[in-house]
């Protein structure tokens, strides 16, 4: 199973960003837009991973200690070179680098643990098709929110996109 580890949005957060982006979709059908229920902060990635023991090593870190965690996301900015993955970031509460410190204890699946120094929290709001230019986009505003849960993710690839199963939420 291809895991990794989730802070939730709130829905506020979720609805405020559907409504900024709804016409960008209609504007830029040829990004692949991720869909709203697939919104979040990736914390730690752990690709091919037994779920159960996974849930296991999550419980042990009391990560409900530090929850909830508030974030204001107020940028928007692009991954790659050229551009592949289009996301959303700002101000996250120390919790959430805490969190994602406490998950680096956690081996991926080729058994390596840490990867916070490099941790920069973001939302993924959309992808770039190969062959497709990824046009300039602005971000005008802010979005607060609080997250109150962590989700044990499994993400199954299909040919229209990942799926994704909560496996085990805090």
């Amino acid at each position: 199973m291809r895991l990794f580890v989730a802070l939730a949005l709130s829905d506020k957060t979720v609805q405020a960003i559907e409504e900024w982006r709804k016409p960008l979709t209609e504007k830029y059908p040829s990004l692949r837009w991720t869909c709203e229920s697939q919104l979040h902060v990736t914390l730690r990635f752990l690709g091919d991973r037994d779920p159960d023991q996974v849930a296991c090593e999550i419980r042990a870190l009391s990560l409900e200690d530090l929850l909830p965690a508030e974030y204001t996301l107020s940028k928007i900015g692009q991954f790659g070179n050229p551009p592949s993955v289009l996301w959303l970031s700002g101000r996250f509460s120390s919790e959430v680098f805490s969190i994602a410190r406490r998950l680096d204890s956690i081996p991926d699946g080729d058994g390596n643990a840490g990867g916070s120094r490099c941790f920069a929290p973001h939302i993924t709001i959309a992808r770039v098709r190969g062959g497709t230019q990824c046009p300039a986009f602005t971000f005008n505003g802010q979005i607060t929110g609080i997250g109150n849960a962590v989700h044990l993710i499994n993400s199954r690839p299909t040919p229209s996109g990942h799926v994704y199963s909560t496996l085990f939420s805090i």
